[in-house]
């Protein structure tokens, strides 16, 4: 007579499947991997944002330097900061659609937006936005940026 040499375990179908530890091991491993990722595709939608600013704020410059040339002044907001939707649309002073097709809104919709001054006589200007990854203020502005704003475009 022959005796049969499976175990117990296997036939009875208990044993089958993976422990809890080996399982929660996956699951550790498994959150590690998602949240690298998440905060890695965060900073990629920063960046991306701060690029569109960057180019919305050369767009605006162009449209600005035609305006002058045409003009032989930029649009003046005497000396003051203001929302560009309100300085640069001006019925007086029209940039749009002019010079510009649109005047473009910050990306981030958490209620900034890009901020317009004239300087010296409207012979200067600035434009303005706030960056999410800079780390220190950039402009080449001849007047001081306001706020928390640290990303400047102007006419040196």
């Amino acid at each position: 007579m022959k005796l049969r040499t499976t175990s117990y375990r296997r036939r009875t179908g208990v044993g089958e499947g993976f422990s809890l530890i080996e399982l929660l091991v996956v699951i550790t491993i498994i959150g590690l991997l998602a949240s690298v990722g998440l905060t890695s595709y965060t900073r990629a939608q920063e960046r991306a944002r701060d690029a569109k600013r960057q180019s919305d704020l050369i767009s605006l410059k162009n449209a600005l330097e035609i305006y002058y040339a045409e003009n032989n002044v930029y649009v003046d907001t005497n000396n003051n900061w203001g929302d560009i939707s309100v300085t640069l649309n001006d019925p007086e002073n029209p940039l749009v659609p002019t010079y510009i097709r649109e005047l473009p809104s910050d990306p981030g919709g958490k209620g900034l937006t890009y901020r317009y001054r004239s300087a010296s006589g409207a012979q200067n200007y600035c434009l303005e936005a706030l960056l999410e990854t800079a780390e220190s203020t950039q402009s080449t502005c001849t007047v001081g940026l306001e706020g928390n704003y640290n990303y400047g475009v102007g006419n040196p």
